[in-house]
């Protein structure tokens, strides 16, 4: 578990370390001038030193606060330079003082649209998704949560009524889960079930917005909500919002993140304030970071990772039409030995492992792939217990005790505030 956690953290102060180095590559490609690029680099070099910090303690959780800091020192004098050139400025030229006027306030209807526009166009179809092909009948367990969430799918068939009795809709839901316990799974297959009431569906992450260039973050965050609005009913679904909608109360937050941040529940506060049928859902690991303004209007919906019923369920799709089980070895067997801190990730990463183990004996037993499968189809090749303990025993998930102690004190002081 700690060489786990030592990799991890390995891997990403070399991330941070390659980061740097592409922000020096992209000023000294731009004649050694501060550009939009160089300063996207380090904005998410500063993140990951934040990541760092938030797992370490000591002298090295000290290191990498400094390190932010500088970061943040670093990214805000490239902002003084760069932005007055960003086109979407809102304060006169665009397309870097061509005279063009720019609207603030999303794509013009008429006339020609400037380059920036353009993308910002392009940008905003990218968001729109088809149907996610799961529903809720493939959500392993969850069963009270599909309850819940299936009383909006029959409330948005039955909205007239709801409006004729002034029955308050509730529009924003935010789920809080350690990564890998199925909160964009059960989310996807939500926006399936809504999609059949003719529901659009518009996801992305927070990356998507905050790796944009220099100052088009809180554009792009406006543009969203207009988009919302304007294609109602739909579902706007933001993963990883803690990038988006990160809370101003912490140490050292730069005046950037505070901007994203601000615009960000402005536009939010728009269509939860509305009659606009649009569902907004938001998701994250991290919800010490997420602005506390965020959760005035929602429900707050804890994810946590699969007990036993949806263990097996999980290892029964693995293994279905794939290889048969030994006499009296089931998937609740499975569920059982896999210990609870498992998530969807650790069985989906275990199940390849053992088929990996599965495909190494057949091919050195049958040599040819196609009696391989049919010996598997007919149950001559089965997979034992004795096969998964021995995979098993040499398999290690990932760690999570470190954020299931922050979510937990996270929702203890959810849940006080929500009773004063």
């Amino acid at each position: 578990m700690y060489m786990d956690f030592v990799e991890n953290l390995r891997k990403k102060e070399a991330h941070c370390r390659n980061l740097q180095l592409q922000a020096d590559a992209a000023f000294r490609q731009n004649g050694y001038k501060p550009s939009e690029d160089q300063c996207r680099y380090l904005q998410m070099a500063a993140d990951l030193e934040a990541d760092m910090a938030d797992m370490t303690m000591g002298e090295e959780r000290a290191h990498h606060e400094r390190e932010k800091a500088r970061l943040d020192n670093e990214i805000m004098k490239i902002r003084t330079t760069v932005e007055p050139r960003q086109a979407y400025s809102g304060s006169g030229d665009s397309d870097a003082g061509r005279g063009k006027a720019v609207n603030t306030n999303g794509p013009k209807d008429n006339g020609p649209k400037t380059k920036d526009e353009e993308a910002l166009d392009r940008t905003a179809r990218t968001w729109f998704k088809d149907a996610p092909r799961h529903s809720f009948d493939d959500v392993s367990g969850m069963v009270e949560l599909k309850k819940r969430l299936q009383t909006c799918v029959t409330d948005s068939k039955s909205e007239k009524l709801l409006d004729f009795l002034k029955i308050p809709r509730l529009n924003s839901y935010f789920f809080v889960g350690p990564p890998g316990c199925g909160k964009t799974y059960i989310i996807e297959a939500f926006a399936h079930e809504l999609m059949d009431q003719d529901y659009k569906y518009l996801s992305l992450e927070g990356s998507d917005i905050i790796s944009r260039y220099v100052g088009d973050a809180e554009k792009i965050v406006t543009r969203l909500f207009e988009e919302a609005e304007k294609n109602a009913p739909c579902i706007v679904f933001i993963d990883e919002i803690d990038s988006v909608c990160k809370n101003r109360s912490l140490p050292n937050l730069p005046e950037y993140a505070a901007n994203i941040t601000t615009s960000f529940l402005t536009g939010y506060n728009r269509i939860n304030s509305s009659d606009s049928k649009v569902i907004f859902i938001g998701a994250t690991n991290y919800p010490k970071r997420v602005d506390e303004a965020m959760f005035d209007r929602v429900e707050v919906i804890n994810v946590p990772l699969p007990d036993a019923g949806a263990r097996a369920s999980a290892f029964a799709r693995q293994f279905k039409n794939v290889a048969q089980l030994e006499e009296g070895f089931t998937c609740d067997d499975m569920a059982n030995l896999v210990t609870d801190d498992y998530n969807y990730r650790d069985i989906n990463r275990l199940c390849t492992e053992i088929k990996r183990s599965m495909f190494k004996e057949l091919m050195e037993q049958y040599k040819d792939q196609v009696v391989a499968i049919e010996v598997l189809k007919s149950g001559a090749f089965k997979l034992t217990k004795a096969r998964f303990e021995a995979v098993l025993s040499n398999f290690r998930p990932f760690l999570k005790d470190d954020i299931l102690k922050e979510i937990a004190e996270w929702e203890e002081r959810y849940n006080q505030s929500q009773q004063e």
